[in-house]
């Protein structure tokens, strides 16, 4: 019998094909269960119906239309979705997880009423208090560790902290629409009772929700990628604090105190804003 070989090379190549697809299918399934998101709440994420979503989930049509909407929600890179072996959230420090819990329960009180502070805006908040409080004081903030994604920075052991959160009733995640996107959002289901954000702290936190809290996701988005530690560093890697050094404007927090300086003494050296200071002290003295 002859064996025509390039049929056998044929079924073999396209068997393996099958394989790294069935690969990449079982990858969303396990990314969906370890968010414990149903079927009908990815699908919705993805604005497809259920149907829609379990072929995909299921290997019977494929996922590349969707591939940069799978990345925001389960906040992988596309590297990730090939791989079989995820990692888990590994369990967080109890001194950074109740530091890091405070300054989240404290970020969601102000925000949860803004319709574009949502998941991923969080997370940059949360950055950027961590590297400008290195920055302005060489301290720590919370010592969470920040992994840069290929779109944004995101808080090493986010989902586990927030996963404890709510199994411990303090908030409750919702599922909220934005424009054209299903945000993850949550609300605090609990008093807040500061004891590590307060004083200057406190202040430092509302001057970093202040600066971002006009922004959407992709706005914010766009502004980080251009901060030093996140754009050096390569995917899927922790981002080392000690970039901070390395900081420009307007991301430096000593630049913009500089630049603001010295707008103000500009200010005040204008013959014109002299005046209405003399103005100023002739009413007083009038009255």
């Amino acid at each position: 019998m002859r064996i025509n070989f390039a049929i056998i090379i044929y079924y073999s190549v396209g068997f393996i094909l099958l394989s790294k697809d069935i690969m990449d299918y079982k990858i969303i399934r396990q990314l969906r269960k370890e968010h414990n998101w149903t079927q009908d709440q990815v699908a919705e994420m993805l604005w497809v119906s259920r149907v829609t979503y379990n072929l995909i989930e299921n290997w019977r049509t494929s996922r590349d239309p969707y591939i940069d909407q799978f990345q925001d929600i389960f906040d992988v890179s596309f590297s990730a979705l090939e791989c079989t072996n995820i990692q888990k959230e590994k369990s967080v420090d109890v001194n950074i997880y109740e530091k890091s819990k405070e300054l989240i329960l404290y970020i969601i009180s102000k925000t949860s009423q803004l319709p574009n502070v949502w998941k991923t805006v969080l997370y940059k908040m949360l950055y950027f208090c961590e590297f400008d409080w290195f920055e302005e004081t060489w301290e720590r903030f919370t010592w969470m560790d920040f992994i840069k994604l290929p779109k944004w920075p995101a808080p090493q052991g986010f989902d586990f902290m927030i996963n404890k959160m709510f199994k411990d009733n303090e908030i409750i995640p919702v599922n909220a629409r934005f424009m054209w996107y299903t945000q993850q959002r949550y609300l605090i289901n609990r008093r807040l009772e500061n004891v590590f954000i307060v004083g200057e702290k406190q202040k430092f936190v509302d001057s970093i929700i202040d600066r971002f809290k006009e922004m959407n996701a992709s706005e914010i988005s766009e502004y980080s990628h251009w901060d030093i530690p996140w754009k050096v560093t390569s995917d899927m890697n922790v981002i080392d604090i000690n970039l901070v050094n390395s900081r420009m404007y307007p991301y430096s927090v000593k630049a913009r105190k500089m630049a603001l300086d010295q707008d103000l003494n500009q200010l005040t050296n204008n013959p014109a804003f002299s005046f209405l200071l003399d103005e100023e002290d002739l009413y007083e003295d009038v009255i």
